[in-house]
């Protein structure tokens, strides 16, 4: 059995509270259920705030943190350093010499070196990062890669790990990342006990998507709204390419052609995860069964759904009822 590992959070004015409070409570969930099972009579994790000193730090939503040490204090007995987020154009925490120095200093001492949403811009202001895979909330990735080009960033992942460095996307992925490093430490078991008495779904894995194309398609401006909203409407039919570029008044080969570069995944991509956001929807909200849910969404039978459901999200159509959904018909 392991001794208690200390879990570190940089706290620094206009910091993400979500960032900081979401992955430090699953951590110290875990240590509590670890004791109610009667398998530790000590902690597993100790949680703590480290500020530029020890007075309170003013978050982003206006909530104070009072830090229990300061960047100056040793850092021998801390196990993993979490760097949380802020809104990039409200604050300049990455360029913040103080906080770029703890980092550094944290790099050859700490065991796990983290970052959620606009973290990562820390993690790699302090060399952190340089040469290693990396992502960050798909809002913050040009910039992260713009500022710093020797990062391999992969916008569109929850969490990646690099020898040793872990980065995550926006806000709930710390806690998708606080649980993977649960299940790494101790068991996936403990880990399920965690996601179920935060009442999360455990657990998305850390290359699954932040978001899937439909859902990006319907926040940006495109010359394809009115057919994505035919689409949305008309999912229980057959729907192929040439009914498509009809009703976009395009040839099949120029709609085919102009759709793929535009939304960034062929139609039959699109269409697929298109039905797959529908099924969610009526699985969240209503009791009809997988097969009539099968039905409205337009997959050819309940099986060519839970495919779908496999390839998208990982779970089964059953498995996403069970955790978000109402009950079954």
């Amino acid at each position: 059995m392991t001794g208690t590992r200390t879990i570190a959070a940089l706290a620094y004015p206009g910091f993400q509270m979500l960032d900081v409070a979401g992955p430090l409570e699953t951590f110290n969930m875990a240590a509590r259920q670890l004791i109610d099972d009667a398998e530790r009579s000590d902690r597993a994790y100790r949680v703590i705030i480290v500020g530029a000193t020890r007075e309170p730090v003013v978050s982003m939503s206006g909530v104070e943190v009072t830090p229990h040490r300061s960047v100056d204090d040793p850092l021998d007995d801390i196990d993993t350093l979490l760097v949380p987020g802020a809104l990039t154009g409200d604050t300049r925490f990455f360029d913040d010499p103080v906080n770029v120095a703890y980092v550094q200093r944290a790099r050859g001492t700490v065991r796990r070196l983290c970052s959620v949403c606009s973290g990562a811009l820390l993690l790699a202001a302090s060399g952190a990062l340089d040469g290693r895979r990396a992502t960050t909330h798909w809002m913050d990735a040009a910039e992260l890669q713009a500022r710093f080009p020797d990062v391999r960033v992969e916008p569109d992942r929850i969490f990646v790990e690099d020898n040793g460095v872990y980065t995550s996307g926006g806000i709930t992925a710390g806690i998708d990342l606080a649980l993977a490093l649960i299940e790494q430490d101790h068991s996936r078991r403990l880990a399920l006990k965690v996601a179920k008495r935060l009442l999360v779904f455990l657990k998305r894995p850390g290359d699954q998507l932040q978001f899937n194309t439909f859902i990006a398609a319907q926040s940006r401006p495109t010359r394809f709204e009115a057919t994505l909203d035919w689409i949305t409407e008309h999912l229980h039919e057959t729907l192929d390419t040439a009914r498509l570029a009809e009703q976009a008044c395009m040839s099949e080969r120029n709609f085919r052609r102009r759709f793929e570069a535009e939304m960034g995944v062929p139609l039959r991509r699109y269409l697929a995860q298109a039905r797959v956001t529908k099924a969610q929807a009526l699985l969240e909200t209503t009791s009809l069964t997988v097969a009539d849910i099968s039905r409205r969404c337009g997959f050819s039978s309940p099986d060519a759904m839970r495919y779908a459901f496999a390839g998208e999200l990982q779970v089964s159509p059953s498995e996403y009822r069970e955790r978000f959904g109402g009950r079954p018909g």
